[in-house]
């Protein structure tokens, strides 16, 4: 070959080299950038007063010095949207009687006008055929009643005493009709008797219109009054309820307070208040839902002052600040993770992977001892090399029921679940690792240093734990520390051995006994069968950040080590 060919060849190679490896750090960077931003934001991110409030109520900690300041300024800006809801709630009954007056003027002056329609009335009345005598009723009816269905058509458009007032005045308006009617049709039967048959057709004529009317009227306010529960639904959820005593009665922790984050209030103001799900009647009059903008759907009412009004004090009502929470990583977690920390899951994580390490570490290295340095080549440990290689790629699901079915059930190293369990467990999932990195860490120790010892008089024993061994033990501890990497994130094993959705931190002496959360079953239960799964992504992202910093950690800690030890051998 020319030299100027083997020179291209030799730079093509270098310049494919280096561009792998500027596709593998992208690759890499690419990854892990979205995973650092958004699990960042899981300890420094836009609060609300409702977070402070959350910290000072639940975990006893300090507030800050404007933390009083703030949660006056947030009280006052709530307080009229309160008011607000409250009127419309429970209308004063000034207000009440002052519908009630005006649709029972209405309905008097309605009343008043069917005798005045007494000479239209007897005329229909004589019409032989059936059909147009009812026809003639009809329109009588229609006559005497517009103008107080016109009345009651603005009362329910207005809804000024709210809609649940609104809907209990119509329907008592319409109980009413029946008698005041039967009433009206007995003063024209004194003036002039009228037959039994006459009396019940004409009732039926009066009666109809108004009643069909009033309960067309209602129907769309009860789906009306529907769209205002979700409303105020919206509005607790992005504040928390209006009062203490609201708030003592609620159970669930996160029905006591309002959005902590800013990003998480705006997507509850954006879907819950300004935008909701309504149900509407469709062709057939069958109930269907569809999303509506909420200004429009309430325009005219007094329900639309009240979503202006938390579109225009979003801020001032939860008083955002940027905050550094650093509890996120010492705290409990509360309320299925929505509230807290994640300091269970972290110790969990600790425990399982130092007690796997503890198990597997100490019997790794001495079979890879046996291995290297006492085993010869026969039958038998040709064998044993193939069920170490083979125990290396058992699918760890397996290593999973394998705990469970044998440590748990048969053996019964505990009597449930168990960080212990878990441990052994994890311990033979990484054990093949540590054997061959521990095996071949030994073998390449250079021969001359077992001739050396053994000429100096040293046993094979001493030399190998005199010379070898801490020769080797910087490629030694790389594997055990890359083994104890792999255990931190293993998911599969923990999930029938270990693992347990909620709990708190576990003393040490528990751990024989009790299960425990941990960061890898915790991230898979959390993005996929979390309640709120998008209300905690936030957590979501931050358990992941925690596990890469934890595994990276430690793999930048054996390289640290490995290389103290290096130079350490070499002086």
């Amino acid at each position: 070959m020319k030299t100027s060919t083997r020179k291209v060849l030799d730079k093509s190679f270098d310049i494919l080299a280096y561009s792998s490896l500027a596709v593998m750090c992208m690759a890499v960077v690419l990854f892990l950038l979205p995973i650092v931003i958004k699990g960042a934001g899981a300890v420094v991110f836009n609060a609300t007063i409702e977070h402070e409030k959350f910290l000072c109520e639940t975990l006893d900690e300090s507030p800050s010095s404007s933390y009083s300041e703030r949660l006056k300024a947030s009280e006052a800006a709530r307080k009229d949207l309160y008011v607000l809801m409250t009127d419309y709630e429970n209308p004063s009954a000034e207000k009440t009687l002052k519908v009630t007056k005006r649709l029972a003027d209405a309905r008097a002056a309605t009343l008043a006008s069917i005798i005045a329609q007494e000479p239209r009335i007897r005329a229909a009345l004589a019409i032989e055929d059936a059909q147009l005598r009812q026809e003639a009723l009809k329109k009588i009816s229609e006559t005497v009643w517009a103008p107080y269905l016109s009345s009651a058509k603005e009362v329910s458009k207005k809804a000024e005493s709210g809609i649940p007032a609104t809907i209990g005045i119509l329907n008592a308006q319409k109980a009413a009709l029946p008698d005041l009617i039967k009433e009206e049709i007995e003063k024209i039967s004194a003036a002039g008797k009228l037959s039994f048959g006459q009396k019940s057709g004409l009732r039926r004529a009066l009666t109809e219109l108004p009643q069909d009317t009033l309960s067309a009227l209602t129907d769309p306010l009860t789906l009306q009054n529907k769209a205002y529960v979700t409303l105020r639904g919206g509005i607790r959820e992005l504040l928390g309820p209006m009062n203490a005593a609201a708030k003592k009665n609620e159970k669930l922790l996160r029905n006591r307070y309002g959005q902590t984050r800013v990003n998480l209030a705006e997507d509850v103001l954006e879907h819950d208040i300004l935008n909701i799900t309504i149900q509407i009647l469709d062709a057939e009059g069958r109930q269907i839902s569809t999303r509506v903008s909420s200004l429009e759907y309430f325009k005219g009412t007094p329900v639309e002052a009240m979503i202006l009004y938390c579109r225009d004090n979003f801020t001032a009502m939860l008083q955002p600040y940027w905050t550094i929470y650093l509890g996120f990583f010492f705290d409990e977690p509360y309320d299925s993770n929505i509230f807290g920390g994640i300091w269970p899951m972290i110790l969990g994580t600790f425990y399982l992977t130092a007690g796997a390490m503890i198990i597997a570490a100490p019997l790794g290295i001495i079979a890879a001892i046996y291995f290297a340095e006492y085993a010869g080549q026969s039958k038998f440990i040709e064998v044993l090399r193939m069920c170490v290689g083979t125990l290396a790629g058992v699918p760890s699901i397996v290593f999973g029921l394998f705990g469970l079915a044998f440590l748990i059930n048969t053996v019964k190293i505990s009597d449930n679940k168990s960080v212990l369990a878990g441990s052994v467990t994890l311990a033979l999932l990484v054990l093949p690792t540590i054997i061959r990195s521990c095996e071949e860490a030994l073998k390449s120790v250079p021969h001359s240093y077992r001739e050396a010892a053994l000429g100096l008089g040293a046993g094979k024993w001493r030399s190998i734990m005199g010379v070898i061994l801490p020769a080797a033990l910087p490629s030694m501890l790389t594997g055990i520390i890359i083994s104890m990497g792999r255990a931190a994130g293993e998911t599969a094993p923990i999930i029938f051995t270990a693992a347990t959705s909620t709990g708190a931190a576990l003393a040490v002496w528990e751990v024989f006994t009790q299960p425990t959360p941990a960061l890898p079953w915790n991230i898979y239960n959390m993005c996929s069968e979390h309640e709120m799964a998008d209300k905690v992504v936030h957590v979501q992202y931050g358990m992941v950040l925690t596990l890469l910093g934890i595994v990276l950690t430690l793999n930048f800690a054996a390289i640290l080590i490995r290389a103290k030890l290096q130079k350490k051998l070499k002086s």
